[in-house]
């Protein structure tokens, strides 16, 4: 009986060790196909158990960055400056060449066409009535800009043809274009769907009137066949003013905009702080429940803050000054206008419907000239210029003391507002 026992001990352990030998193998690489289906889903749900991670809740909100720069204004130099004697033509990729990389990081980037658009045909102009290359707008597409705004002071320099001539351009180029619109039926705001968000971007402008009435943009009376089409109001009649940003803003929304961000024109040229006018609109647009509002016009940087309004919150860039012009201390004897900055403000979208800011930045710009080997325009970025000035081949140490002035003043009036601004570093 006892040896009965010892053999049938004796097959078990060997049949064990055969079992054993079996889990080894499978453990080498031998291809799934050739092992059992019960191994093979064994395996495959050891494999998912390592890879799969513990079970995440997707967010409930989306965060879309904005950016805009200042003013736009091309004087005869920036133009004259971008002509290419060998192909007979105006390349601008030049002058942004450096900003470039900070402004195709956003979702969306705007610009201030403070020009028109008006032909070679009707002869490029600087000050006081522009016309540009149309080649601007695709230096400004090639940077990241995606939409241009067009309500201002110098939309009627060049008439009637000059005004439609302008959007044609600019939309055929494939950028948007808002503040101004060819007919009634059209919409002079854009809709952007971002990250599944609608994101509404209007564009207001100024405007004055003659003792008559006669509504005018520079002194320039508005044709009674675009006085609908111009997204201006008088700032010398706030109530009205009012109403037609309400409506505005409203319209917007009825479309079904979630997030709302204007470009207005505004303020005193050459004034570093904004006026009345602009606090009061501020103010109203906040109370509308706009998120966030850039401006421009004064052609020198004015300050930014945070206002609110019941339960609404907006954060204003009052003026980003310019981002290219002819302007600087050696022109207008102005040394503020040769500065500008890209202004930046990143908004956080809730699935229930609530939205916030949740970061405002900006980067100071500083626009260079040269005359020598040839005219030369350029918009520097301050502080990686000052971190790495071999970087940018055309400018020396003279440059430098100006960029180190254009960036501690800048600092200094962003944050000089009573109201809180609260920055977030972009370094």
């Amino acid at each position: 009986m006892k040896r009965r026992i010892v053999r049938i001990l004796v097959c078990l352990w060997v049949f064990i060790s055969f079992l054993g030998c079996g889990t080894a193998i499978k453990d080498k690489n031998i291809p799934k196909d050739s092992l059992p289906i019960a191994q093979e889903n064994e395996t495959t749900s050891k494999e998912n158990h390592l890879t799969e991670s513990p079970a995440s809740k997707e967010p409930d909100y989306v965060d879309i960055t904005i950016s805009s720069v200042g003013d736009i204004l091309i004087h005869s130099g920036i133009y004259k400056s971008a002509y290419d004697e060998k192909n007979k033509s105006y390349n601008f990729n030049e002058q942004f060449k450096y900003v470039k990389p900070l402004l195709e990081k956003a979702d969306i980037t705007i610009a201030n066409l403070e020009t028109t658009l008006s032909g070679q045909e009707a002869g490029y102009s600087g000050y006081p009535t522009f016309n540009s290359p149309d080649s601007i707008v695709d230096a400004l597409k090639e940077c990241g800009v995606d939409i241009l705004t067009a309500s201002n002071n110098h939309r009627l320099d060049k008439g009637e043809k000059g005004y439609y001539r302008t959007i044609d351009t600019v939309r055929n180029k494939g950028l948007d274009i808002i503040g101004v619109k060819r007919s009634e039926e059209e919409k002079s705001y854009v809709i952007k769907d971002i990250k599944g968000v609608k994101v509404g971007l209007i564009n207001i402008g100024y405007e004055s009137k003659l003792k008559d009435g006669t509504r005018t943009l520079n002194g320039i009376p508005i044709p009674k066949k675009l006085n609908n089409l111009i997204d201006s109001v008088d700032y010398s009649d706030m109530t009205e003013a009012y109403k037609k940003a309400e409506k505005l803003v409203m319209e917007t929304k009825s479309q079904g905009a979630e997030l709302l961000i204007v470009f207005m024109h505004w303020g005193n040229e050459y004034e570093r702080k904004p006026n009345d006018g602009q606090k009061k609109m501020a103010r109203k647009l906040c109370e509308l429940g706009v998120d966030v509002i850039f401006g421009g016009h004064p052609h020198v940087l004015q300050p930014a803050e945070y206002i609110s309004e019941g339960n609404n919150e907006t954060f204003v860039f009052y003026s980003q000054g310019n981002f290219i012009s002819s302007q600087r201390i050696e022109t207008i004897n102005n040394v503020y206008s040769e500065q500008g900055i890209i202004g930046n403000a990143t908004l956080r979208r809730y699935k229930n419907g609530k939205r916030e800011i949740i970061e405002a930045s900006y980067i100071p710009t500083w626009v260079n000239l040269k005359n020598s080997p040839k005219l030369i325009y350029e918009v520097i970025p301050a502080e990686e210029a000052l971190k790495d000035k071999g970087v940018f081949k055309n400018i020396n140490s003279k440059d430098i003391e100006r960029i180190s002035y254009c960036k501690d003043s800048v600092d200094k009036l962003m944050n000089s507002m009573d109201t809180k601004a609260v920055f977030k570093s972009t370094k």
